[in-house]
């Protein structure tokens, strides 16, 4: 498996969902456009609204040859995703949107892989996604929203479904929501040496239960725990775990030229992850508010992680919105994370030299602008700085029209 379910993919219809079609919604009256909408909520619109979004997204990731995160391995990774989101509120009561996107995957394993035999050449990866969502008015105070999502690469196909309820109380002050998903995946394991095993299966479920609240004239908050299963075929196919001894000749398919063999990375058929997070937002003005958001994370291979997301939103008079972000991130790492292996003994059953796994903290800075109303524009910049070396970008520009 190449990529899995990329994360960029994800970040991309992240930005589209609380965006399009209807921008942030400009909720109740002011204290300010920027402070007063639903955290991110959606406005969908009258019956008959339509709209379309296109966003072209684009991470990147230079490892310099090895220098970061794994010694061993040239991690650079280059993603050029477009996405293209349809929007059609059929009535009061119904709605529905169609998400598409592709991404062109660039990446220093990919390359590594291509040198074998076994394998096609290419020098990239191609990642198609189709997502279909609906929702339903049930009441005044309560609503359900149900997705489809097929997705599929070179390595890897991937179907997904769920669903969500969310209710309003009649204070209007507070709602509930309870969102549940399943993915179901098909893994064509390409191992660090061009050989092929036999097609695995991945099991992922997720339930997320959340918490919005009013918490006075000018605050409002959302809070929520996640929690999700994982099991079946968790390791990254094409990872090496590295053993050094200086008995052993220089490898010349390691980034160093380390004395050392390559083993397959082995990691549980299990993982359940627990993830609690909140956020609070404060208005300061009509135009300008402050935002605090903070999460907590554990799961039973070991990681424990926290995060700290202080935002800071402006709307200027000619309608620009501007959204100034930092996060600061930090890890441990799980237990079958290790930095070097050395000696000529056996391997533990459990290893990986994953970079993602082991213990690392980032900083990152981000800014968000939108302008316009029928026709919206909005552009994204982020930099990521890691403590292993890993640095990235992710950019983003999107466009959607309402109709």
């Amino acid at each position: 498996m190449l990529l899995g379910r990329p994360w960029l993919a994800l970040l991309c219809v992240a930005q589209l969902a609380s965006l399009a079609p209807g921008q942030e919604s400009a909720g109740p009256a002011k204290p300010g456009v920027a402070a007063s909408d639903k955290l991110g909520a959606t406005s969908h619109g009258d019956a008959g609204d339509q709209s379309w979004t296109v966003r072209l997204g684009l991470f990147d990731r230079d490892d310099s040859g090895g220098s970061a995160g794994n010694p061993f391995l040239d991690e650079s990774l280059t993603i050029i995703e477009p996405a293209v989101i349809y929007d059609n509120q059929v009535s009061d009561d119904f709605g529905y949107d169609i998400k598409f996107s592709y991404d062109f995957v660039s990446s220093a394993s990919i390359e590594r892989l291509s040198n074998f035999s076994g394998q096609s050449g290419a020098s990239r990866d191609n990642y198609l996604s189709l997502d279909f969502g609906f929702r339903h008015k049930l009441s005044n105070t309560d609503s359900l929203s149900w997705h489809l999502d097929l997705a599929t690469e070179y390595d890897y196909t991937s179907f997904g479904l769920g669903g969500g309820w969310s209710h309003e109380f009649v204070e209007r002050d507070a709602s509930l929501s309870l969102n549940l998903n399943l993915y179901e995946d098909t893994i064509k394991p390409i191992r660090f040496d061009g050989s092929e095993d036999a097609d695995e299966s991945r099991t992922s479920l997720a339930g997320t239960l959340g918490w919005y609240q009013v918490l006075g004239p000018r605050t409002h908050g959302e809070f929520g725990l996640t929690f999700s299963d994982q099991s079946g075929f968790l390791e990254t196919a094409y990872n090496a775990v590295v053993q050094e001894d200086p008995s052993y000749a220089a490898n010349p398919n390691l980034a160093n030229n380390a004395q050392g063999i390559e083993f397959t990375e082995e990691l549980p058929d299990s993982r359940t992850r627990t993830a609690l997070f909140g956020r609070v937002r404060h208005g300061l003005s009509a135009t300008d508010a402050i935002e605090l958001g903070a999460r907590l994370y554990d799961d039973d291979w070991g990681i424990a992680a926290w995060d700290l997301t202080p935002r800071w939103l402006h709307e200027f008079e000619s309608g620009l919105l501007m959204d100034l972000r930092y996060r600061y991130y930090t890890q441990d790492a799980a237990d079958y994370w290790s930095e070097s292996f050395t000696g000529t003994g056996a391997m533990p059953t459990f290893r990986t030299q994953d970079s993602d796994l082991g213990k690392f903290n980032s900083s990152l800075l981000g800014s968000h602008w939108t302008w316009g109303r029928q026709k919206q524009w909005d552009l994204g910049v982020n930099y990521l700085s890691r403590s292993d070396g890993l640095d990235h970008i992710y950019l983003s520009l999107g466009w959607t029209t309402s109709y």
